[in-house]
């Protein structure tokens, strides 16, 4: 296991304070860089020619910088249009926070595992979950024979985030980094790749049956919008990434406008460096940058693999995934969904250090005026 050095505000998080400091961004072009910034040829991806000015573009061209080694090391890989050091910066920050996540988060399950060793029966076992961890209640409906399965998700991310060799999927091991800031990819149809500003339709052929499909509810700001999206190696699929960042050696991860804004989605860090007055230790206002990467790697075809549709995001919408009531009969545990939800995974992190770190700051960080879904 890797040893991580502990996240900035498990140290006072009960009293702590920030002070935040004026952001002076770069455009986020390619042709625009600083002097240490270079680009380097990797994979011998098949070339790419604008269909427009016919220009031929080398996909496996990366941005290189003097910083970060996870970087450097291939971990991930800067696509071109990260040029600008403050989005790079957070993008990092979210990597290295939910790296720590997750090993917090195995640790948590190892030990509510653990401890399920002196309890006997089901319900005994579902009794001592839903006492001592209230984040794997929502999340997994305190079922007591996933808490491996749940480790295990977290262990494997542990493992394929820290490493490029040996991903295990033929070759496609790399993972492409692509800043939208401004909101300039577009999809293969030509559209904003994060989201539409009005609602946007199309023909899909489903099945033998030509339907409109119209997406609502997307737009490059607001609390529906796109926060980061993945693209699977070679993935050319309806809806998909432009041409140019459709890589048969990576995945490409879009980090969408609303990522990079503060106030929606700041680092973990910064959300410590804050009184209870500033931001109350709830979870509808401990949402992060951190959450989203976890989230997203989980898409990835050598972790979980989980597919984007359906995709339920946020605390509540992802703890009523985990059950459902059929009708006339008591609300159960929905496993099947809850596996492929991957803002459960991101939650339970979320939801479990806040829990664990604050045994002596406060209560359940449960928002008070929305009830929980699940009381197995």
């Amino acid at each position: 296991m890797i040893n991580f050095v502990p996240l900035l505000f498990f140290l006072s998080v009960c009293t702590a304070i920030t002070i935040r400091s004026n952001e002076t961004h770069t455009p986020p072009r390619i042709d625009v860089r600083v002097p240490q910034q270079r680009v380097e040829v990797y994979d011998n991806e098949v070339d790419f020619i604008d269909p427009i000015t016919q220009a031929t573009i080398p996909l496996s061209r990366v941005l290189v910088v003097d910083e970060p080694k996870e970087a450097i090391d291939r971990w991930f890989d800067w696509d071109e249009t990260c040029t600008d050091k403050i989005d790079r910066g957070k993008i990092t920050a979210a990597f290295k926070g939910a790296l720590e996540l997750a090993q917090h988060s195995s640790t948590f399950l190892k030990d509510l595992d653990d401890g399920l060793a002196g309890e006997g029966t089901k319900a005994r076992r579902v009794s001592y979950i839903v006492t001592k961890d209230p984040a794997f209640t929502q999340m997994f409906y305190a079922l007591d024979d996933r808490i491996g399965y749940v480790k295990e998700s977290f262990d494997i991310l542990l493992d394929k985030m820290t490493r490029y060799e040996g991903r295990g999927i033929d070759g496609a091991d790399g993972v492409r980094f692509i800043c939208d800031r401004e909101g300039i990819i577009k999809d293969n149809e030509g559209g904003s790749y994060c989201g539409y500003e009005q609602p946007y339709t199309h023909t899909l052929l489903l099945y033998g049956i030509s339907q409109k499909l119209t997406r609502t509810g997307l737009s490059r700001t607001g609390a529906s919008a796109a926060q980061a999206i993945v693209n699977l190696p070679g993935d050319r699929g309806l809806g998909g990434i432009e041409e140019k960042y459709v890589f048969s050696h990576s995945h490409s991860m879009v980090f969408c406008p609303v990522f990079f804004n503060d106030d929606m989605f700041p680092n973990i860090d910064a959300l410590a460096g804050t009184t209870e007055e500033m931001v109350p230790r709830t979870l509808d206002h401990l949402d992060c940058r951190e959450r989203i990467m976890i989230h997203e790697w989980l898409h990835l075809k050598f972790t979980r693999n989980i597919p984007s549709i359906p995709d339920e995001i946020g605390f509540e919408r992802a703890a009523k995934v985990a059950g459902k009531k059929p009708p006339g009969k008591p609300r159960k545990a929905d496993w099947a969904n809850a596996k492929i939800n991957c803002d459960n995974y991101a939650w339970y992190a979320i939801y479990a250090y806040w829990n664990n770190e604050r045994k002596g700051c406060g209560k359940d960080v449960w928002p008070a005026h929305i009830k929980k879904p699940n009381k197995p």
